[in-house]
């Protein structure tokens, strides 16, 4: 499949709920490198349309939204080879109690174990 194709099933809500892995999360931040917002309106359309809306976390949209724009990476093949192919990686800055959270769920909260990493200067 094709990142437009891709992208077009994921604002048709087309793209099959069992290849949304972790991989493909990472493929949609990857394409909207310079517009996270971008990433983000889609994702929620796109959980929207599938009725999966109860499962969405903002925080951790946003987390990987950042560790992708981050990374110099420009393939998602090579972002696997990566400590970002590790979906666990948000729990190296937060408590399972803070990013399971109501509150984070719905808006961005800061990590409580340790901060994110910066932008390179």
């Amino acid at each position: 499949m094709t990142d437009a194709e891709f992208l077009q099933a994921l604002a048709k809500g087309t793209y099959p709920r069992d290849m949304m892995d972790h991989r493909a999360h990472l493929r949609l931040a990857l394409l909207f490198r310079d517009d996270p917002q971008g990433a983000r309106d889609l994702l929620v359309r796109y959980v929207t349309r599938i009725g999966g809306l109860v499962k969405y976390n903002e925080t951790l949209t946003q987390v990987w939204l950042k560790l992708v724009s981050l990374h110099p990476e420009t393939t998602v093949d090579a972002l696997m080879k990566t400590p970002l192919a590790d979906s666990s990686l948000p729990f190296r800055h937060y408590s399972p109690e803070r990013l399971w959270s109501d509150e984070a769920r719905v808006r961005f909260v800061e990590p409580d174990l340790r901060p994110l990493p910066a932008p390179h200067a």
